[in-house]
Order: C-alpha cells, then structure tokens, then sequence
C-alpha cells in the first residue's frame, strides 16, 4: 500500500513539526513530552509527529511556550517583522520578586539546554554583577523602585538596605548562583560602570541617602564588583564572591575590552538546539525573541564587536590590568567626591 500522504491543508502543522523535532534535545523523547504537555495518549502524540492528525491552535502554543518556539516560524517571513515577548516590571511596581523570579526561571529553562552559551554585549554592568553585596544589590533595587518605577511605598523614604525584604535579597542570590554555572562571554567597555556610578552621584546630590556612610558603602560595594570582575577574568572562570576562588579554572568566563561604543544592552544565548535574543530597554524591562534571522543578525553584530575587542580574561595582563585601574580610578573618583562634599 502505498505511504499515505500529508494532506495540504495540514502543511503548517507539518512544517511546526519538523521544526519541533530540530530543536527537540536529544535526551528528550519528543513523543512522550509532547503526550505529557497536550494530555494525549501517546498514539495521539504519534498521530501528530507522523501528520496524520493537525496540530489545533491551542496545542500548537503549548508546545510553543514549553520548547520557546516563536509563531514567527509558522508564518511566510516578512522582512523587518518579529515576533517579541515584553518582559516588564511597568505594570506591577510592587512586585519585584516576581520580575526575578521570572529571570530565574528563564535560567534554569536555557541551563537544560545543550552547550549552552551566554554573549551579552554590555552598555551598563550586566544585572547579574550586582546581585550578592550588602550595599549595593538593595541600592539598585531601591533605585529601581523609587526613581523609575515610582513606587509609591517609597515616597518621602531615603535609602536603606531595611527597605529591600530578605526574600527579594535571596531571589537575587539565587540569579547570581545560575549565572555562574553558564558559559558566558561578555563584551564590556570602560564607560560600562557609568550607569551604576551616574545613579549613585544622582541619590548623593539629591539627598536620597540617608548618610554620608551609606553612599560611601554602596561605591565600596562597586569597587568590590569591578575587583570580583578582574579575579573571574584572571582566571578566566566565574565563581561567587562569598565563596573561596576556584584553584583550577574551568574557562566558562571571557571577558572583552571594547572601545567601540556599545550602544545597548544586548543578550544573546546560543545553545545546540536554540538561538535566543534579548534586547533591554527603560533601564531593566525587555524584548526576548527566538526568530532566526533576528537572532543569526544579533549574533553576527556581537561577533563583530569581538573582533574589535581585545580579550582580557586569562591573557592580555598588560590590557587587563591597565582596563581595570581606570574602572578603580572612575570609583574611586566618586567616593572621594561623596567624602569631600
């Protein structure tokens, strides 16, 4: 008997199929997750893999949303059109926890992934840099919710390390520890440390710190960040700042001297299976997309911007050394501003 064919009308849920089956890991049986996630027999799950039955809408953004497949790749391609999802802090002011909950549940999604591995192209210190210090990380979050988000639980309060609860402290903790355990190269450029010390000048001169001390504390906090950065990138390996540094390197840290300005804050992640964009704008919300082309284009951007860049993790000591001391300086500048004035 001859094979019975794919009708037509079912061509788009047969080409959604063998995408699905491209980017499937390999350690994962496609057919028992796909019965898993649709409440299907596995016949049924059968059914859809081999195109007998069509996809419905519904099951087809299931699958969507648990292998982080955009729509974009069901459609013909339009040029200059792609799909995003909006990840904002906009619209609840109040809840922190969940924005980072958000972020930690992204991690460990893209961790399952295969040979995964992080670029971020850094106008501003990365967020993840920020998150394991006394004074700095509850600073930030301050920062956040009171001069952009406008909380209103805020108004009238100067800043405390109080004002930040210990659950948002440990979901911060707890991004820091994912990021750590990821290959990551990051492109920096010695204006990246600016945002950070631009916030501290602002809170300092408009009389949102409390005391002298505290702003002092918090540039204290910053210049151990930019010492923590140079120890990862001697090494060429990230490790947490509380706990003793690695004796031998596993390399799953490159850390890039860029003089060309950067522009924007860029994420791009490359795993065996999966290419993931994410572009930051209004200082911390974000655009994430998984179209292809958008993301082959942002990756090819990023890899442009190495070339022009020298590599400062474990070799170039000369560079590294000389690129770190102007960050110090650049800190140390604004403390003695705080002191003096």
């Amino acid at each position: 008997m001859a094979k019975k064919e794919t009708s037509p009308k079912f061509a788009t849920s047969a080409k959604f199929i063998e995408h699905l089956k491209k980017v499937t890991p390999k350690n994962i049986s496609l057919v028992d997750e796909m019965a898993d996630i649709l409440g299907l027999s596995n016949d049924s799950a059968y059914r859809r893999l081999r195109g007998e039955t069509p996809l419905s809408l519904d099951e087809t953004m299931l699958l969507c949303k648990k292998f982080r497949i955009s729509l974009d790749m069901l459609t013909n391609k339009t040029q200059g059109k792609v799909t995003f999802t909006y990840k904002s802090l906009g619209n609840d002011i109040i809840d922190l926890d969940s924005y980072l909950e958000s972020i930690i549940k992204d991690f460990k999604n893209i961790i399952k992934a295969e040979s995964v591995h992080l670029y971020f192209a850094a106008e501003d210190v990365p967020l993840f840099h920020h998150m394991e210090y006394e004074y700095l990380t509850p600073f930030k979050f301050f920062y956040w919710k009171k001069s952009i988000l406008n909380d209103p639980t805020l108004e009238g309060k100067k800043f405390d390390i109080k004002h930040i609860p210990k659950k948002t402290l440990d979901l911060a903790q707890e991004i820091v520890e994912q990021y750590v355990s990821l290959n990551s190269t990051e492109v920096w450029t010695e204006e990246s440390i600016t945002s950070t010390l631009s916030q501290i000048q602002y809170f300092w001169e408009a009389g949102l710190f409390a005391n002298k001390k505290d702003a002092i504390n918090v540039c204290k906090d910053v210049l151990a960040m930019a010492e923590h950065m140079n120890k990862q990138a001697d090494i060429s390996t990230k490790f947490l700042r509380k706990k003793k540094q690695p004796d031998e390197s596993s390399g799953n840290f490159n850390l890039y001297s860029c003089e060309v300005q950067i522009g924007n804050n860029s994420l791009f992640v490359q795993a065996d299976k999966l290419k993931i964009s994410l572009l930051s704008f209004n200082t911390f919300n974000s655009l994430l997309t998984f179209n292809l082309d958008y993301c082959i284009e942002n990756e090819r951007w990023i890899n442009n911007l190495i070339k022009k860049s020298i590599l400062i993790s474990s070799v170039s000591e000369k560079q590294r050394y000389q690129f770190f001391k102007r960050i110090y300086s650049m800190i140390e500048d604004v403390i003695k501003s705080i002191e003096n004035s």
